[in-house]
């Protein structure tokens, strides 16, 4: 019961406030008023059971997403044998007692025998059990009460519960006078230890004395009060107790004040002065005395059974009865919490330290990660600081040869099958280190761990053992035997170019990995490297097929031979200050080649703000039955060529008809790349000029020989077919040379070659150079492009291209 002392239910917080706020116009003012505040706290009743209060709304939440509370009721209600008084008129024989009201000395006499044969005459039984509400008896049946001693002034009335309770409040019905003194009483512990809620007095200093006088100004405050204890009325006179009075404001309502104000086991009413009038201060005879104790019709102990926001509901405990309107003390827990209060988390439950629900917070008991190997967990403090407050589960009893916190390693000689679930029952597996190579008497890793180098099931082998279960050589060494201290012998062959454990276990002869030769497997063969790193054998050169002489390379570390200004191991990078040249590099511009005379040289200042879509200084317009000619003198190597004409479009209509005509300085070389070529048939080529394009590409490519100097005419016949346009024009920017990537080697014969060549052409590489404006090439074009520009002039480019600009600027 150690955690029930540490919780209060809102809800019954919101219920004590409301009945307490109700009852704040109890008055001295007679029975009426009395009543009245008895059918307000009746009311407050009623609200609650409907979950509405009248200090605002308090909905009683589904347990699954907040807390929840059981209805709040009289705890006395079918709880009479649980009650006891310590006098009671009767109990011995038949006893004489007498009424009289302190405003006449008129007094009529009566019996009490409170005998269990009397039990159903409520005339002369007045047992402690007779206070307790009679729900649904009608009014006309006469009234039982019960009643003290005659002349007894120290009297005790004590309820016994057998769980812990939410207490509320007190109302207590007298048919006497109400008591000179009195004080409340309670106990959480069952009753091992007391503590006085409040003291009642009609005379504070006398009965009380060093006790402060009420009201209370804080929670936690005992005091005197004078309010319930004076000598009228005569019957149906009230005391009322609030736990928590409404004058008191409270800010933290889950502090410890007020839950240690609202929990209880044991209740304890104590009478310590009868009220008189005066005569048995000179007489104490029994006639006297018969006409002052203490007897009270009802007794309402106001309160709730105590599950700490984890049950909706209490019901009667296994193997007892119940009854209607009875507040029963066994929980029916949620939030997978147990215990007659919910006041403990089930088992396998204790991932996090039990809390009570608090409003729309369930802290519902976590269920502990044991990884399917344990049925059993506890909560370590410690464990949950060391997580950052995460978890505080510690698992119990590991199965499945685990251990851990979570159940999460493997014993000692046991290891992580790194191919099972975290939960196979057969997650851990024994080692099976071969006695003759390991250490350690044969533990191995318990689990895979790159950072410290571990490898689940891996045994600890001897100096020359190599293996998961040290059962064979390490690489460069034979002869495995057990009476070895190192395990194995030192082979005669080199390691790294060996096939296994670099020579045979039993001869040690020397078998070489692949692509490695010589007797003791030391060298690569040619085109091949890497013999001193780990792998296969020696790996091909893979230098790039257009920044290198050839696909020869160092044979340790891979680096391949470059043509000039050309870097990289793989020469695939330019040098400093240098750049490859990309696939328009060869740009004649037509503003400075040579045109008819009614051709017009445009020149067009650049954008400011964004990139031009033109080259050089402008463009050359150009009319029907124009033409222009570009001496070409610079064609860095024989191949063929797509002629790209850029230009922008003047008319809405495509210009249907121009000619390209290559003339040659002579026949093409026989042996030559353009061996192929028929000059008059394939020289002279026709396009056209789409008007919703920047750019034309002339079919077929054409093949220029390297050294040679060759003139491309250009000539504009017909705007539109059949019909004369002298005044169409088009502004024609330049012409330019691509290489194609089917006249390269590396683009063509081999299976490698044919897949470059898909790759090439899938991402669209050469078609971005085609236009003006272009975006950024990406890894796998630049990649092919630094290759192009490489092999098409054998070297990287030192700095731009600027004879044309010169002779432009010359020009104008």
């Amino acid at each position: 019961m150690g955690k029930c002392g540490n919780i209060v239910e809102v809800e019954m917080l919101a219920l004590c406030v409301f009945l307490l706020i109700a009852g704040s116009a109890l008055a001295e003012n007679g029975v009426s008023s009395r009543r009245s505040e008895r059918r307000r706290a009746d009311r407050g009743r009623n609200d609650r059971d409907q979950g509405v209060f009248s200090q605002g709304s308090f909905p009683i939440h589904a347990c699954e997403e907040s807390s929840c509370y059981p209805a709040t009721g009289n705890l006395l209600i079918g709880r009479e044998n649980d009650l006891r008084a310590s006098s009671t008129c009767g109990t011995k024989g038949s006893e004489r007692y007498c009424i009289v009201s302190h405003l006449t000395d008129k007094k009529k006499c009566f019996q009490c025998e409170t005998l269990p044969k009397n039990k159903n005459d409520p005339k002369l039984y007045h047992g402690i059990e007779n206070i307790v509400s009679r729900i649904g008896k009608k009014s006309k049946q006469v009234r039982k009460w019960w009643q003290s001693e005659n002349g007894v002034e120290n009297v005790q009335i004590q309820l016994d519960l057998t769980e812990e309770f939410h207490f509320t409040h007190l109302i207590i019905t007298f048919k006497t006078f109400r008591p000179a003194a009195m004080l409340i009483e309670r106990s959480h512990d069952f009753g091992r230890t007391w503590k006085v809620y409040q003291y009642f007095a009609y005379d504070c200093a006398e009965s009380f004395p060093g006790i402060p006088r009420g009201p209370r100004r804080k929670i936690t405050d005992v005091v005197c009060d004078s309010q319930y204890s004076g000598i009228e009325p005569s019957t149906e006179g009230e005391v009322i107790f609030r736990v928590l009075p409404p004058n008191i404001p409270i800010d933290d309502p889950y502090s410890s004040d007020v839950q240690n104000l609202l929990k209880m086991t044991n209740l304890r009413i104590n009478f310590t002065k009868l009220h008189t009038l005066g005569d048995n201060l000179l007489d104490s005879s029994a006639e006297i005395r018969e006409k002052y104790y203490y007897a009270i019709y009802e007794m309402v102990v106001r309160g709730s059974c105590s599950c700490y926001g984890h049950a909706s509901r209490c019901v009667a405990p296994p193997g007892t009865l119940s009854r209607p309107d009875m507040v029963h003390g066994q929980c029916e827990c949620t939030h997978h919490t147990k215990g007659a209060n919910c006041q403990d988390c089930e088992d396998f439950y204790n991932d996090l330290e039990w809390k009570p629900a608090i409003g729309r917070q369930t802290n519902a008991c976590k269920r502990c990660n044991c990884n399917g190997h344990a049925t059993k967990c506890h909560y370590d403090a410690a464990v949950f600081e060391a997580t950052a407050r995460q978890s505080g589960g510690v698992c119990d009893a590991c199965e499945h040869n685990t251990m851990g916190r979570n159940c999460e390693h493997c014993k000692p000689f046991f290891y992580q099958d790194p191919g099972r679930d975290i939960r196979d029952p057969n997650i851990c597996q024994a080692c099976d280190c071969d006695p003759n190579g390991s250490l350690d008497e044969g533990i191995c890793d318990a689990r895979t761990d790159t950072f410290s180098g571990m490898i689940a099931g891996r045994c600890h082998c001897k100096k020359n053992v190599d293996g998961r279960r040290c059962d064979r050589c390490k690489n460069g060494y034979w002869n495995f035997r057990g009476d070895n201290p190192e395990g194995c012998e030192t082979c005669s062959c080199y390691p790294r170019g060996t096939i296994g454990n670099g020579c045979d276990q039993n001869t040690g002869s020397c078998t070489c990995k692949r692509n490695v030769i010589n007797r003791d497997c030391s060298q690569c063969v040619p085109e091949y490297y890497g013999l001193d790193t780990e792998g296969e054998g020696c790996i091909p050169c893979d230098c790039d097929p257009g920044g290198s002489t050839d696909n020869t390379c160092d044979v340790r570390s891979g680096q391949c031979r470059c043509l000039p200004q050309i870097n990289g191991t793989r020469c695939d990078k330019p040098a400093d200050e240098h750049f490859a040249a990309n696939l328009d590099y060869l740009v004649y511009e037509a503003e400075l080649a040579k045109g008819t005379p009614d051709c017009q040289v445009l020149v067009r200042e650049p954008y400011p703000d964004r990139e031009s879509t033109w080259t050089g200084l402008g463009f050359m317009r150009a009319f029907e039955g124009s033409h222009l000619e570009f001496d070409i003198t610079d064609v860095p190597k024989s191949l063929e060529y797509d002629i790209i004409i850029r230009y922008e479009p003047q008319l809405p209509a495509k210009w249907e008809k121009a000619r390209v005509i290559i003339e040659r300085p002579g026949p093409v070389d026989p042996n030559g790349p353009c061996a192929n070529t028929i000059v008059a048939q394939d020289d002279i080529k026709m396009v056209s000029l789409s008007s919703g394009q920047r750019y034309a590409v002339v079919y077929p490519p054409a093949c220029l020989e390297r050294n040679k100097s060759y003139n491309i005419r250009l000539e504009f016949t017909n705007y539109v077919e059949g019909v004369s346009t002298p005044s169409a024009s088009v502004l024609i920017d330049s012409i330019v040379f691509i290489p194609r990537i089917d006249s390269i080697p590396f683009f063509e014969g081999s299976a490698v070659n044919e897949y470059r060549r898909q790759e090439f052409e899938r991402f669209r590489c050469g078609q971005a150079f085609y236009s003006v404006v272009r975006p950024v090439p990406n890894e796998v074009c630049k990649k092919y492009l630094y290759s192009i520009g490489f092999y098409v002039y054998d070297k990287a480019h030192g700095k731009p291209r600027t004879n044309r600009l010169m002779c432009a600027c010359i020009l104008f």
